[in-house]
C-alpha cells in the first residue's frame, strides 16, 4: 500500500471531525464523519491508521484561531524551540502568546499550551479509537506480514507513545488513556513518573511487532524508531522521574546500531526535498513526510523554511520557494556563535542581517536559517529554476523526528554517565568528521550539549537537552531575550515545566509554580 494514499484518505477523516474542545472529556471519540457504525473492510482500517499518521501532518481535529498554527510538529516546535538559544520569533508577527514563549514568561493562559495539549490528547485519543476498531473487526486484515492486525496496533502504539512522550517532556503530567478506557469517563490523571512508565512499559511491549526498517513501508514507524523513541524516554529518565536510566537509554541505541550504523554523506542533504531517500532505513530514523501536492501542511518543514525565510527574491529562488517569506523564526545569536564558519553544518544566510538581536521588531536583526530547502539533492541551489520540487507554497521535505546522528550524540552521554558498550567519543567524532571539524580527545557535559546544539538545531530537541543538562531554568546559562532582557536573565526552576493550561486545571491540576 501506498502510505500518501492513506494519508490522504485519513486526512478527510480529520477534516471532516467535529472540533475537540477537550474540557471535561479528556478521552474524545472521533465522530465517523461517514457515520457509519462498523468497519466492512480492511481498506477502512488501512484508512483509520492513516488518519493517525496524517494527525502529525495536518490541521484539525482540534479547535485554534489559525489552522495552520494547530498542526502538530508546529505545535510542539514553537513549545520546544522558541523558549531556546537556537531562535526566536519577533515581535513582526504580532501573535498573542510567542513573546511569552519566547522570554520563558508563559501564563497558564497562554493559547499555545492549550493547543499543544489538546493536539497531544486529540492524537491519542484517535491512536486508542482505532485500537478499538482494529480489536473488533481485525479478522479482516491479513494475519502476517506488515499489514497484519499485530503489526498495525504495534504502529499504533507506537505513535500514541509519541504522543505521550511528548507530554510528559513538555507538561509533565496528563490524563492516561487506552483502548481499554471508557469513552466519555473523565481518566486518571498521571503524574509524570506514572506516565512515564505506563508508556515505557506500552511501548517496550509494542517493539518487537513493529516491521524491521529495511522491510517497512516508506513513511510507516519501523522497530528502529521505536527503539529509538524508547531510547529518548530513558536519555530523559533522571528529569522525568528522579532516577537515571542511562544503561536502558544506551541498549535501546545499540538495538538500532545493530541494522543501521550508517550516517548520510553530506549534512545538508538531510534537510532538502529528497530527503526521503534517508528515511526509513537511512539516518532519518522516523519522518513526518510531506511533499508539495498531497502532504502538504503550514507546519513540518515548511514552517521552518517558508516560514522563517527573509530577504529578496533573487535568494527565495535559490531557496526553491515560490513565496515570499512569512519573516518568522530567526536564528540566536547564540546558534550562530557556536556554529563556526567551516563547520559544514552552519546552514545560515547572513545577508545584511545582523547577528545580534537587540529590538524584537526589527526584522533585519537576526540571521535567516536555510537549514530547510524546497530544493533536491542534485539541484541544491536550484540553478535549473525550473526544477518540479521548487517554485511551490508547501515544502517538500520531510520533518526529521529522530535521527542517526542523534542515536550516536546520545551513546556519548551516556558514556559520560558511565553506561557500558557505547562508544561513544568515537561516535560522536564520527558526527563531527561529517561536519568537516576535528576530533575530541575526551567527552565532557558542555562538549556534548554545544555538539548536539550544532548537529541537531531547529529539530526540536534543544529545550530538552538545556533541561537535562540543568541549562535551561534558573540563572546557570542565560540567553539572549531569556526572562525578558536583550542580554539574558535568570527565570525561576519552575520554568524547567509548561504550565497546565487553564482550561484543563480542574481535572489534572496544575505543576508547582504556576
Amino acid at each position: 500500500m501506498k502510505l500518501s494514499k492513506y494519508i490522504v484518505l485519513g486526512a478527510i477523516a480529520i477534516a471532516s471531525t467535529a472540533s475537540v474542545s477537550c474540557v471535561g472529556d479528556l478521552d474524545i471519540m472521533p465522530e465517523n464523519p461517514t457515520t457509519k457504525t462498523e468497519i466492512t473492510s480492511a481498506d477502512e482500517l488501512y484508512g483509520e491508521l492513516a488518519g493517525i499518521y496524517g494527525g502529525l501532518v495536518f490541521e484539525g481535529g482540534i479547535t485554534v484561531d489559525d489552522g495552520g498554527a494547530g498542526v502538530y510538529s508546529r505545535q510542539f516546535w514553537n513549545l520546544q524551540e522558541l523558549c531556546t538559544d537556537e531562535t526566536l520569533i519577533g515581535s513582526n508577527w504580532g501573535d498573542a502568546g510567542l513573546n511569552e514563549l519566547v522570554f520563558s514568561t508563559w501564563s497558564t493562559d497562554n493559547h499555545w499550551l492549550y493547543e499543544c495539549f489538546s493536539r497531544f490528547n486529540y492524537q491519542i485519543a484517535i491512536v486508542n479509537q482505532f485500537l478499538r476498531d482494529i480489536n473488533t473487526f481485525g479478522n479482516l486484515l491479513p494475519t502476517d506480514g506488515n499489514l497484519s492486525k499485530e503489526t498495525l496496533a504495534a504502529e499504533a502504539r507506537t505513535l500514541r507513545a509519541l504522543s505521550y512522550y511528548h507530554m510528559i517532556d513538555i507538561f509533565g503530567r496528563g490524563p492516561w488513556t487506552t483502548e481499554a478506557s471508557t469513552v466519555g469517563a473523565t481518566p486518571p490523571t498521571y503524574d509524570r513518573t506514572q506516565l512515564f512508565d505506563a508508556v515505557v512499559a506500552d511501548l517496550a511491549d509494542a517493539i518487537p511487532s513493529l516491521v524491521p526498517a529495511s522491510q517497512q513501508i516508506y513513511g510507516r514507524v519501523s522497530r528502529e524508531a521505536g527503539y529509538m523513541l524508547l531510547a529518548k524516554l530513558y536519555l530523559n529518565s533522571e528529569v522525568y522521574t528522579g532516577v537515571a536510566r542511562w544503561q536502558e537509554c544506551a541498549n535501546a541505541c545499540n538495538e538500532i546500531r545493530k541494522t543501521i550504523d550508517t550516517l548520510a554523506p553530506t549534512y545538508k542533504y538531510l534537510f532538502c526535498a529528497t530527503n526521503d531517500k534517508y528515511v526509513g532505513n537511512g539516518e532519518i530514523l522516523w519522518a513526518i513526510p510531506q511533499d508539495a501536492t498531497t502532504l502538504t501542511t503550514y507546519g513540518g518543514t515548511t514552517y521552518l523554511s517558508g516560514g522563517s525565510y527573509r530577504g529578496d527574491s533573487d535568494l527565495l529562488k535559490t531557496l526553491g520557494v515560490a513565496v515570499s517569506g512569512w519573516e518568522g523564526p530567526r536564528v540566536r545569536e547564540e546558534l550562530s556563535q557556536a556554529l563556526v564558519a567551516n563547520d559544514q553544518r552552519r546552514l545560515i544566510y547572513e545577508g545584511d542581517y545582523t547577528e545580534q538581536i537587540l529590538d524584537l521588531g526589527d526584522k533585519n536583526q537576526g540571521y535567516m536559517c536555510t537549514k530547510f530547502v524546497y530544493t533536491p539533492e542534485t539541484d541544491y541551489y536550484n540553478e535549473l529554476q525550473d526544477d518540479p520540487y521548487c517554485n511551490t507554497v508547501f515544502n517538500p521535505t520531510d520533518y526529521p523526528l529522530f535521527r542517526l546522528a542523534d542515536t550516536y550524540l546520545m551513546l556519548a552521554e551516556c558514556e559520560l554517565h558511565g553506561a557500558t558498550g557505547c562508544n561513544g567519543l568515537e561516535l560522536m567524532n564520527r558526527v563531527r568528521q561529517r561536519a568537516g571539524l576535528n576530533d575530541v580527545s575526551t567527552l565532557s557535559a558542555d562538549n556534548i550539549l554545544r555538539e548536539r546544539m550544532c548537529e541537531l538545531y531547529w529539530e526540536g530537541h534543544r529545550r530538552s537537552d538545556l533541561i537535562r543538562f540543568g541549562k535551561f531554568a534558573g540563572s546557570a546559562y542565560n540567553w539572549s531575550w531569556k526572562g525578558n532582557d536583550a542580554k539574558g536573565a535568570s527565570t525561576p526552576v519552575t520554568r524547567n515545566l509548561y504550565a497546565i493550561p487553564t482550561q484543563f486545571i480542574p481535572t489534572l491540576g496544575q505543576n508547582p509554580g504556576y
